[in-house]
């Protein structure tokens, strides 16, 4: 009996584990690092957004340039030609989804990092890590 209730106690800790989102709060020591560290950390993570929206302008033109000059005019042509694939339409929409895809998760990235820069990491050193934390998500 006994084994029984360690074993079920077991079982119940380890779902509450997985199911229950643990709450992190930053010790002294990490606080006292970001704070002490507040004007680097926020150089570099403008240099980080800088530098980030310009990959991303430069891939998401090429997520335009193949869907507008190789994928859109070879499925026109096809059509055009009476040998037109639904497999071939279905990439085309595969892929414009996914460009849409792209472009709604830098959006939403680039507001989360700037609200991340617009946070005092000298003052708010706890919901500083905490959006830094969901800004990486």
């Amino acid at each position: 009996m006994r084994k029984i209730l360690i074993f079920s106690f077991a079982i119940i800790m380890f779902f509450c584990q997985i199911i229950v989102p643990s709450v992190r709060a930053i010790s002294d020591e990490q606080s006292k690092i970001i704070v002490d560290n507040c004007d680097s950390i926020q150089d570099d993570l403008k240099k980080v957004q800088k530098s980030d929206a310009k990959v991303r302008v430069y891939l998401g033109r090429y997520y335009e340039t193949i869907l507008n000059k190789f994928i859109t005019p070879l499925n026109v042509r096809l059509v055009e030609n009476n040998l037109s694939d639904n497999n071939l339409i279905d990439n085309q929409n595969s892929f414009a989804n996914a460009r849409a895809s792209f472009v709604a998760d830098f959006v939403e990235y680039q507001k989360a990092l700037e609200e991340l820069v617009g946070v005092n990491c000298k003052s708010e050193s706890d919901k500083f890590y905490s959006k830094l934390e969901d800004t990486r998500k």
